[in-house]
């Protein structure tokens, strides 16, 4: 079943489109890594699919209810966001903040649940039962963060550019906590720039660039599809790139950094039967594989950008 689906989905403000006719299917169970640049679109799609904004056409259904069924609230309480840095006191501790979002959200639940809860999401309960908030690290607001969100118990978790400000610790803990709700049960869309952090968690992936969404592809689906290459450091760079045009085996041939790449599943062995049979001394050779960073610049690059 899908979670969140959009048809067409568009918002202008003052004449320019901020998203434009997307249509984006996250399942149950998924964590959406929504990538792109910042002015992109996410945060104007967020601010849609939780009704903080109307769309200017298009529509979206939550759990299968149309945005423009009467059900859609009763239906978002199934759904919470975080918006970058969730809002808390500084001055309480993670279960004085954790009472305050409960008389909120109209949730009764005892001291030793949101205790419990604060485990659920890797936090120390001993360790920080007399801290402030204040005094925690980003990583651990987060993650307090993320229990907020969690005392109503939603099913879907969105969050906005989550991975902002964090230091490598605290990528290590919000992502080890995603990863532990999400085998839970818990889907998220997840919005960032910071490609490489999605690839480590994401099993699907939203690409938008100037409000459009230019490729949706599961992460198993880009690691079967992304291109390889090798990237090879010759010491007479002209010949060796005459010598791989003129085999013929090779249709793709560029350069990265100054050096010459090969691209698609080129035979190793071959090219480098290639340079000694024509006499020509390589300096370094690497084969690598392309990731999300890869994969979102040529898409950029090929001119899907509106």
């Amino acid at each position: 079943m899908n979670v969140l689906t959009t048809y067409g989905l568009s918002k202008v403000y003052k004449g320019h489109y901020a998203l434009k006719n997307v249509s984006m299917h996250i399942e149950e169970g998924d964590i959406y890594g929504f990538v792109g640049e910042n002015g992109a679109g996410k945060t104007t799609l967020i601010r849609l699919v939780t009704g903080l904004a109307a769309p200017t056409s298009g529509s979206y259904t939550l759990y299968g209810v149309p945005n423009s069924s009467g059900e859609i609230c009763t239906v978002r309480r199934r759904t919470a966001a975080i918006v970058e840095t969730a809002t808390m006191s500084r001055t309480m501790t993670a279960l004085e903040n954790l009472k305050v979002q409960c008389s909120i959200t109209g949730v009764d639940r005892s001291d030793e649940e949101l205790t419990a809860l604060i485990e659920r999401v890797g936090l120390d309960s001993k360790e920080i039962r007399s801290k402030n908030a204040g005094k925690f690290s980003l990583g651990m607001r987060q993650r307090l963060g993320i229990a907020m969100v969690m005392v109503s118990e939603p099913d879907f978790i969105i969050m906005d550019e989550p991975m902002n400000g964090l230091d490598p610790q605290g990528f290590v803990e919000v992502r080890e906590t995603i990863l532990s709700l999400n085998r839970q049960g818990v889907t998220f869309l997840i919005s960032s720039h910071i490609l490489s952090e999605l690839e480590k968690i994401c099993t699907k992936v939203g690409i938008i660039s100037h409000g459009e969404l230019l490729e949706e592809i599961s992460m198993d689906d880009l690691h079967q599809n992304v291109r390889r290459r090798i990237v090879i450091e010759a010491e007479d760079d002209v010949a060796a790139e005459a010598a791989l045009k003129a085999d013929g085996t090779f249709t793709e041939i560029g350069r990265e950094e100054g050096k010459l790449a090969i691209y698609g599943d080129a035979d190793l062995n071959r090219v480098l039967k290639l340079f000694v049979d024509n006499g020509l001394r390589i300096r370094s050779v690497n084969t690598l594989e392309e990731t999300i960073e890869d994969h979102y610049i040529r898409l950029i690059g090929r001119g899907y950008r509106a």
